[in-house]
């Protein structure tokens, strides 16, 4: 259940797609979304909405995220700390790896307002971390949890429960972000009851797509292709790349990309970062992020204590993130000078070996880098090749993150 869905590009390359939606029909996915207005407003839907939005796999996207909300429900619940309770369930999970963590609710306040008892949600994502984080107790926690220790572990809970009961400062009241799927309720994160907008899958991928279709219209001549995609009911991560190319002396073909994220339960809700396309052939390549302190690097994030109306206005300086790729060619140029592409070979490789890596039992991730190369200026194309083949990979999106992150580092800084 609380698996993601994703498509990397050789997926959407094979699906058949129109490459093109109508402002009106891409609106369908905010139809009940609590900020629809406000995108009405900052965008002038109601003047463009017959226009149609061309950017290709734009449709297939849109129906994959429509197809996720018609199989969960979301819902959120306020709830203070002495009315909950963990437990644990020995019977299995659909989507939930280990023993699952069931939280109890014995007094709640619906979206309505109104206080009604007992209900339980199972623990997906974070939201297991999040609780025991209220207590500092996660790590210890956790540990009792691995070693089954379920007696000790729920003594502890009903300590600080009852704790709570007896001090104001203890008893957070705490907005519960809760998944229905096939009649069973999750709980898929904690935050905040006040200082907290939940923009969410599908108020991200609208105002992106509206926000790229201003920006063809006040630029005519810059085309994009959604090159990649990964989708769940809580997390968007998509890949925008300018189908403008330019030839990277020895490194193939270069584009610009906007890679645009957001996590319903992080701390950035919403963001747009530039990146580099390298070595692309027939729509498939590596991704690039320049390193933090670079000039190069762009971003834009909206956090969720930003209120609607200011994160849209945030939205008109998108232009200014898509940058252009001349710069990261000089970058590239010195890169290559080094002539060492081994070498960046086996760094990445060591990174992925660390016995405190993400990757260090990832053996699909890790043979794509075990074979030695030679180290000549032209064998650079091979070590680009191993990172494509990494980012094809089908693997969790926010590894892949940190994959795309390890590669960026070595190949640009040579750390």
């Amino acid at each position: 259940m609380s698996k993601r869905f994703s498509q990397n590009p050789l997926h959407l390359i094979q699906a058949k797609s129109n490459h093109r939606i109508k402002v009106s029909s891409l609106m369908t996915l905010v139809e009940n979304h609590p900020y629809k207005a406000n995108i009405e407003t900052a965008f002038n839907i109601y003047d463009i909405g017959d226009e149609y939005i061309t950017i290709d796999y734009i449709d297939l996207v849109h129906k994959q995220i429509a197809n996720v909300f018609k199989k969960f429900n979301r819902l959120n619940i306020k709830a203070n700390i002495r009315n909950i309770s963990i437990v644990e369930q020995l019977a299995g999970i659909d989507g939930i790896n280990g023993t699952p963590v069931k939280f109890i609710f014995e007094e709640f306040k619906d979206e309505n307002g109104d206080t009604l008892n007992d209900l339980e949600a199972f623990a997906i994502y974070d939201a297991k971390a999040s609780f025991l984080n209220q207590y500092e107790m996660a790590k210890y926690a956790n540990k009792l949890y691995k070693e089954q220790l379920f007696d000790l572990f729920k003594y502890n809970i009903e300590y600080f429960k009852q704790l709570a009961a007896t001090s104001k400062n203890k008893d957070k009241q705490r907005s519960y972000r809760l998944l229905e799927h096939n009649g069973e309720l999750f709980v898929r994160g904690i935050t905040s009851v006040n200082q907290y907008n939940e923009y969410g899958v599908d108020f991200a991928f609208v105002v992106a797509m509206l926000s790229f279709h201003k920006m063809m219209k006040d630029y005519p001549g810059d085309n994009f292709a959604i090159s990649s995609a990964a989708i769940s009911a809580s997390k968007l991560e998509i890949i925008i790349e300018n189908k403008f190319l330019k030839e990277a002396e020895g490194f193939g073909n270069v584009s610009s990309s906007t890679i645009v994220t957001t996590n319903d339960l992080g701390n950035a809700s919403f963001r747009f970062q530039n990146v580099i396309r390298v070595g692309v052939q027939d729509s498939r390549g590596v991704y690039i992020f320049p390193e933090a302190k670079s000039d190069y690097k762009k971003e834009l994030v909206i956090k969720h204590n930003t209120k609607a109306n200011n994160a849209l206005q945030s939205l008109k300086h998108v232009k200014d993130i898509i940058r252009s790729v001349d710069e990261f060619i000089v970058d590239l140029k010195g890169v290559k000078g080094i002539k060492t592409p081994d070498e960046l070979r086996a760094r990445i490789l060591f990174k992925l070996e660390n016995r405190n890596s993400l990757f260090k039992d990832k053996n699909e991730v890790k043979m794509l880098f075990k074979d030695p190369i030679k180290n000549t200026v032209e064998n650079f194309a091979k070590l680009l090749e191993m990172c494509r083949k990494a980012e094809e990979l089908d693997i969790d999106y926010d590894l892949k993150d940190k994959l795309r992150y390890i590669i960026s580092d070595i190949i640009l800084n040579k750390k």
